[in-house]
């Protein structure tokens, strides 16, 4: 059976000498593998189309519900190699594709995803350097938002009242009787400010490719950058991979 979409390519690996297993996004049938066969040979009909972050018109052949369909056409729609050439741009879109890979299961359609993140890369594409740092950190925001995973920073997760105290094993600001624990078992928390907050809600609330007209200082993307990085080690019980680059390297 043949059926063809749009994917854009979350990552590879290799398999065998000359194959590839590729991840992709797609428009109508959520995260899925295909197989690609012998696309690392010289003269591969695939060229560039499976390079990560490329959105491409795909071709699938096999049985309807197989879990490994083969891509026997794949057709460039952007490529966004500036993203790749660029390292802080890929290794900031690199966790948005840790996120989506490592909290959605395969296989769920998420049209509005899909736009998401196709918006994502075009914003990053067409965005000017002095407004990076925030506009990496707004979309990894809004994608935790959109897959139902994004932490409270509104008032105490329990009560309602304000906090400024960030508890990674909650997902949410706790006030002091919230968080009560006996002594001895004191849950480690984050100390955040009111810019961090605000932030946080404008990014929430505005569209994307509005975002260059918040203007946040520097202090309030490393605080908050910090909170995420520690919100996603707990749900996923390990740091990202791309986190663990310097913020300084390929600058």
């Amino acid at each position: 059976m043949l059926t063809r979409t749009e994917g854009i390519v979350l990552k590879t690996h290799k398999y065998g000498e000359a194959d590839l297993i590729v991840s992709y996004l797609t428009s109508d049938k959520g995260i899925i593998k295909a197989f690609a066969k012998s696309p690392r040979k010289t003269k591969s009909r695939f060229g560039s189309s499976l390079e990560p972050l490329t959105h491409s018109r795909i071709s699938l052949w096999g049985k309807e519900q197989t879990s490994l369909p083969k891509i026997t056409q794949s057709d460039i729609i952007n490529s966004f190699h500036q993203i790749r050439e660029h390292f802080q741009d890929f290794v900031n879109l690199s966790k948005l594709v840790e996120i989506l890979i490592n909290l959605l299961p395969e296989g769920i359609p998420n049209k509005k995803l899909f736009t998401f993140f196709l918006n994502v890369l075009c914003a990053v594409k067409s965005s000017g350097q002095e407004t990076k740092d925030a506009l990496h950190l707004i979309t990894r925001i809004r994608l935790l938002a959109a897959i139902g995973y994004a932490p409270r920073l509104k008032g105490c997760g329990k009560c309602g009242d304000k906090s400024l105290n960030f508890y990674p094993a909650s997902g949410t600001t706790l006030c002091g009787k919230c968080a009560g624990t006996p002594p001895g078992e004191e849950k480690p928390f984050m100390r955040i400010h009111d810019n961090t907050i605000r932030f946080y809600a404008h990014s929430i609330e505005w569209p994307v490719h509005i975002s260059d007209r918040l203007k946040p200082r520097q202090e309030t993307l490393a605080e908050l950058s910090t909170l995420l990085d520690k919100h996603l080690t707990y749900l996923l019980s390990k740091r990202l991979l791309s986190s663990q680059f310097p913020a300084e390297a390929g600058r």
